[in-house]
């Protein structure tokens, strides 16, 4: 154990102290937050612009009603004409299209010409699109003598609540999308840091081999201590990153969306204030359910399913980083190893995906919490939906079991890998370094 403590401090505190470290650390939340910002205010300015494109419509037939004419849509201002627009006088101006019509049902529009010397984004055609339906189904209405206004009130409107029913009888509010993204942020952080700092351990086992470093450490270290030491360190440093870039994160999205706030109500204050006055009741029932869905979220669950499958995902599958770290000779010898054993990790990430939006609870979903390579992030996708404590530990027994089992195996590999040179391995070496005695 002192052997290992060692082995930990020396890889936690070369790693924290070095510079790369601390700018990785506190630059890397500065452009997650700068590429939030910059969507944020994408999302805030788009549809915004001041630059509207004429449509000149030419309709044979007279399908459109005259509402159209000068009707002005998003970016689009529609104006009547009786003669095609000029080829030439479309392509000098990217500001100018024609929609030519040629159909004469209103039941069939399928002859649709729209011409411009710009191709139109997908959102601009579907609301153009959209427009047109609406225009000539409003006809259609008139025709038999239905207003709009009747055939909305036969539609009913329906909203509901979802409750979830817990064992002594309460029923507590639950939001599907609100459990589904939790699920979804820490199964991804979890795959994220599995893979980022696995690959760390490899990398240090491989440049210690290359250096021959680990010729002279393992004269007064056995490799298990060296491997594990290692494996600890590595995971103590990521943990220290991974909390200070939470920290630093929250802090910094929080001034970026009070500050994009603040800039769209003082914009667009009058907009804001007509809103409020229209919505009032039905957003204060919004954000009262979506405040009792937050109250009713299993914050106790959802903190210890992710610190302990965080730290034992990585624990697995950094011990399998290490083995194949000892055995290679340089980064690039790497890849026919990696590829199988992260595959059941991208596999885990796919059924993760698949409990969270299809089946939280079923089967498969289940079945793939207790395999120890896919738990650490189906398990942590499904937690937000409500699994027993039973379930959680048992997993995570299984979790710890294999890792330990997997330690010990890597452990055979690295103690015969890391001391051997110039030959590229194959897994049938891997087999016989396992079954290797001492």
């Amino acid at each position: 154990m002192k052997n290992i403590r060692i082995i930990f401090k020396r890889e936690y505190l070369s790693r924290v102290k070095n510079k790369s470290f601390i700018l990785l650390t506190l630059i890397t939340p500065l452009i997650f937050v700068a590429f939030y910002a910059a969507v944020a205010f994408i999302a805030v300015q788009s549809g915004k612009s001041n630059e509207y494109t004429q449509v000149n419509y030419l309709d044979e037939h007279n399908i459109l009603s005259k509402a159209v004419n000068k009707d002005t849509l998003s970016n689009f201002i529609f104006h009547k004409v009786d003669l095609p627009t000029e080829m030439k006088e479309l392509l000098n101006n990217e500001y100018l299209a024609l929609l030519h019509i040629k159909d004469k049902d209103k039941q069939s529009i399928d002859s649709l010409e729209f011409i411009s010397s710009q191709t139109p984004s997908i959102t601009r055609i579907n609301k153009l699109q959209s427009y047109l339906i609406d225009d000539i189904f409003t006809q259609n209405l008139e025709d038999l003598n239905i207003t709009n206004k009747q055939l909305n009130d036969l539609k009913p409107a329906i909203q509901f609540k979802t409750l979830e029913a817990k064992l002594d009888g309460d029923l507590e509010s639950s939001n599907s999308g609100l459990k589904s993204g939790i699920g979804m942020f820490m199964a991804f952080i979890i795959y994220i840091f599995i893979f980022i700092y696995g690959s760390m351990v490899m990398r240090s086992t491989i440049e210690e081999k290359t250096n021959r470093i680990v010729e002279v450490i393992v004269s007064s270290v056995k490799p298990f201590e060296l491997m594990l030491g290692k494996i600890l360190g590595v995971a103590a440093v990521g943990l220290t990153q991974f909390v200070a870039w939470i920290v630093l994160g929250t802090g910094l999205i929080t001034v970026i969306t009070l500050f994009l706030g603040l800039s769209l109500g003082d914009s667009s204050l009058s907009q804001e204030m007509t809103s409020v006055s229209q919505n009032e009741a039905m957003a204060n029932d919004t954000l009262t359910t979506l405040m009792q869905s937050i109250e009713s979220l299993p914050f106790t669950k959802i903190a210890t399913v992710f610190l302990l499958f965080f730290v034992g995902g990585y624990l697995l599958y950094s011990s399998l980083f290490a083995a194949i770290g000892s055995a290679v000779n340089q980064d690039s010898d790497t890849q026919q190893f990696m590829f199988p054993v992260s595959m059941p990790l991208v596999f885990g990430f796919i059924i993760a995906q698949s409990a969270v939006f299809q089946d939280p609870n079923g089967v498969i979903a289940k079945v793939f919490s207790y395999v120890p390579f896919t738990s650490p992030v189906v398990m942590s996708a499904r937690v937000a939906f409500g699994i027993s404590w039973l379930e959680i530990f048992t997993s995570f027994f299984i979790l710890i079991t294999t890792f330990l089992f997997m330690v010990w195996l890597s452990a055979r590999i690295y103690r015969v890998g890391i001391l051997m040179y110039g030959k590229q391995p194959k897994w049938k070496d891997f087999a016989k370094w396992i079954i290797r005695k001492n």
